[in-house]
């Protein structure tokens, strides 16, 4: 990745389009440019001061004061854009989506074209929000704020454990079908629970369905792991547990009481994780 960093005024002196900017510093032809901002490579602080924000025209004018950052990582860009996510719920406050495995929630510095935030923006045509985080391999429910008020407020039942969230996994080991477990290891110093009751099981592997009671950074799959039974295809934790899918974690449901309506929100996923044809 190459990082270009402009202050407008050294190149220019009036106001400029983005477009002629970005070809007089780097020399890239205009399309290359157009696809990187339209993908969210190109970031400006306008007078070169105050908030960093994406921008997607290059036929916007730049002030001599403003300041320009592109990040250029042609392997990124290269990546195909999302072009199909499914909606469970959407109000004029939220929505909830599933997230496919290897998707990002929301876009990095370089680009944000892979992630479900930028697709429901251009498909819905809506100010998004994150709410709430899943890891990239892991697929699931995501709730979307469509207003910052709204974000805020979901966030805060998060943070309050007020939205119940159900997940399923697939775990190296056979536990015994019916075992209920807590565990409530510590994760960087803080408390964290995880609950789970075992669905199924075959001679290699187990099917969980979990609940947390808290949000640390890669919960299920750091207490799994701790407990001698990894995340089957965890790219991160664990030792013997690769396999053929990818990672077998899913957050499957989503219930809450509406800030706004007060009736309760329910979404689920009509499929969940099987044990067949989940091989290593």
């Amino acid at each position: 990745m190459k990082t270009y960093q402009i202050l407008v005024s050294k190149h220019f002196t009036s106001k400029t389009k983005l477009g002629e900017v970005l070809q007089k510093v780097t020399s890239f032809d205009f399309k290359i440019l157009a696809d990187a901002a339209a993908k969210g490579a190109v970031w400006f602080q306008k007078q070169g001061k105050g908030k960093i924000l994406r921008i997607r025209s290059l036929h916007l004018e730049m002030d001599p004061k403003d300041k320009i950052t592109f990040y250029y990582d042609p392997k990124i860009l290269s990546i195909p854009e999302i072009t199909e996510a499914d909606c469970l719920y959407e109000s004029s406050h939220y929505s909830i989506w599933f997230k496919a495995a290897g998707v990002l929630p929301q876009g990095t510095q370089t680009s944000d074209h892979t992630s479900l935030l930028r697709y429901v923006e251009r498909i819905r045509k809506k100010d998004v929000y994150l709410v709430h985080r899943l890891d990239r391999e892991t697929a699931g429910l995501m709730i979307i704020g469509h207003t910052s008020e709204a974000a805020a407020k979901l966030g805060d039942l998060f943070q309050k454990n007020k939205i119940q969230k159900t997940y399923e996994a697939i775990v190296k080991g056979q536990l015994e079908r019916g075992l209920k477990h807590t565990i409530n290891d510590s994760l960087d110093g803080k408390a964290a629970t995880t609950h789970f009751e075992v669905l199924a099981n075959d001679e290699t592997k187990s099917l969980l369905r979990l609940t947390i009671e808290t949000g640390r950074l890669h919960q299920i799959r750091r207490h799994l792991e701790a407990y001698g039974y990894p995340v089957m295809g965890d790219p991160k934790y664990g030792k013997g547990n690769k396999n053929r899918q990818g990672l077998q974690l899913l957050a499957r449901s989503l219930s809450f009481i509406d800030p706004w309506s007060r009736s309760e929100v329910v979404a689920h996923l009509e499929s969940g994780l099987t044990l067949q044809n989940n091989k290593t």
